[in-house]
């Protein structure tokens, strides 16, 4: 770490140490030596040595020591770490902090931040539907940005979001790589929203809920009765420290077991992929089945990962996309058993935690897969070549719950319902009966600056922006993806730094 930021503690405990040590000298005041003693190891303790600001808001910093529910940490890329609460940036690019380890306020110069963390998650009700809207990743990224809000309006140019902690969002239509609409209805399901509404196997309570997350602890399963339809579309992020290493059951016949009578049984790792069935044949006696297994091979760097899972329960036919890239496709040797159900479970291991945000469950039709060719060009390149292909826009291929596709191009939404202009008359469909949108563009990957910083969702996934300014519970910043912005920190559990250098991806790694 740089000189600038190891005047040690002494900036806020030198003058209360001396004052300290002269009034024990001279007896003037009731200074025991064990509180000397005691300055002197808080003096010397390896904390954050940032460069200090004058205390300029007393009224903040009471509420960083005295409310510990709002408490937020800080990663230097000095390994440094320091628990309280940021308040914004200052004129010269710091970032202010105040901490029970400090007397006053500080600034840390953003060269010096690894992540910052935020202790503000708070339950929101959900709306009927929910859109989320994946962007096309950037070049020599795996994932693009993803964003969720209540669908707005399309146009031939942009796909618009009304959203709690941004307001009304315009993306552009070209970096768009996929929208889907999430309701509450039967075999639906957005989360997790609460620990209360999953129901942890064999009364093992090996699982956690934190900012959004189900986090694994212990060796130990949790589960939700999804209702999950004959054919169905599971997804979800993923994240661990050490290696990947988890278990899915799907359509157990019991959540509240480890080891219920009936489910399929989907086994994950770093280097592969395996398929068990267990339930009642439907000629008599028990099955306990396994099949192949299939080869991943993750990087052995990769600490995060985003799956979506497409099954079909009658034929026990599973298709697996990672970071959406099909990677392998699992096949039930004893498919459909009797006794299925429609609950899904996560599964963990002490020694591999794990995890899990952003699930999302909802009908499929059988057939749609995402497309996995995409023509992916940097964009602005070609502005003649947009210019054309914005006029021969094709329309949007809107696919229902029921596996229906309706042609036609979406405008406005109005009442929950989705105005669609077809080649005969205007149709209105709710929402709800929308299950994605496929909007037939070539992807354009949005562009990199050397200022972006990553924030992440409490409910999962992420949003790159180039860095304008923190202040007023608000970040502030650019992406040409959707413009300039100014999103509630309230929605971010985490924001990153530097997050296109290796060295400091590793260090912050190493710091979770």
């Amino acid at each position: 770490m740089k000189d600038s930021l190891h005047p040690i503690s002494a900036r806020f405990s030198a003058l209360a140490l001396s004052g300290m040590l002269m009034a024990l000298c001279a007896g003037t005041q009731a200074v025991r030596a064990d509180e000397v003693l005691e300055a002197i190891e808080q003096a010397g303790k390896n904390l954050a040595k940032p460069r200090h600001v004058p205390a300029t808001d007393e009224g903040a910093a009471e509420q960083a020591s005295d409310d510990p529910a709002v408490k937020s940490r800080i990663f230097l890329t000095n390994g440094d770490k320091l628990s309280g609460l940021p308040h914004g940036m200052d004129d010269e690019g710091n970032l202010e902090f105040t901490s029970d380890s400090l007397r006053q306020k500080a600034g840390f110069p953003v060269e010096n931040i690894l992540s910052l963390q935020l202790d503000t998650w708070k339950h929101r009700p959900r709306p009927e539907t929910v859109a989320r809207v994946r962007l096309q990743p950037s070049f020599s990224e795996t994932r693009g940005d993803t964003l969720f809000g209540s669908l707005h309006e399309l146009t031939p140019e942009s796909v618009k979001l009304e959203t709690w902690y941004g307001g009304i969002i315009s993306l552009k239509r070209s970096m768009v790589q996929s929208l889907q609409i999430i309701s509450n209805g039967p075999g639906s399901y957005y989360g997790p929203n609460s620990i209360k509404e999953w129901t942890f196997a064999d009364d093992n309570k090996a699982w956690e809920f934190e900012s959004g997350s189900l986090k694994s602890t212990s060796d130990g399963a949790i589960g939700r009765d999804i209702g999950l339809t004959e054919k169905a579309h599971i997804s979800f992020d993923t994240r661990w420290n050490t290696s990947m290493r988890f278990r899915l059951h799907l359509y157990s016949s019991d959540v509240s077991e480890g080891r219920p009578d009936a489910y399929y049984d989907l086994n994950f790792n770093r280097s592969y992929a395996y398929l068990r069935t267990r339930g009642k044949a439907n000629g008599g006696g028990v099955v306990a089945r396994g099949g192949r297994w299939k080869q991943l091979n993750l990087p052995r760097d990769k600490t995060d990962a985003h799956f979506d899972i497409y099954i079909d329960r009658k034929s026990g036919t599973i298709t697996v996309y990672i970071d959406n890239v099909h990677v392998c496709v699992l096949q039930s040797q004893a498919p459909d058993p009797e006794n299925l159900g429609t609950g899904m479970s996560f599964v963990g291991e002490k020694r591999y935690p794990i995890e899990i945000s952003n699930i999302a469950v909802v009908p499929w039709n059988g057939t749609s897969l995402p497309n996995q060719q995409l023509d992916l060009q940097p964009a602005g390149q070609d502005k003649e070549q947009d210019a054309d292909e914005k006029d021969a826009l094709p329309p949007h291929r809107i696919i229902l719950k029921n596996g229906d596709e309706v042609p036609g191009t979406v405008g406005k939404v109005q009442d929950g319902r989705m105005i669609i202009e077809t080649k005969y008359t205007p149709i209105r469909i709710p929402l709800k009966r929308i299950k994605s949108l496929s909007l037939g563009d070539t992807g354009a990957q949005p562009r990199k600056y050397a200022g972006d910083v990553r924030a992440w969702f409490h409910e999962g996934g992420h949003v790159t922006l180039r860095l304008a300014s923190f202040q007023d519970g608000k970040i502030s910043g650019y992406s040409q993806a959707f413009g300039e912005v100014s999103l509630d920190l309230n929605a971010f559990s985490r924001i990153d730094f530097h997050i296109y250098d290796k060295e400091q991806n590793k260090l912050r790694q190493a710091a979770r």
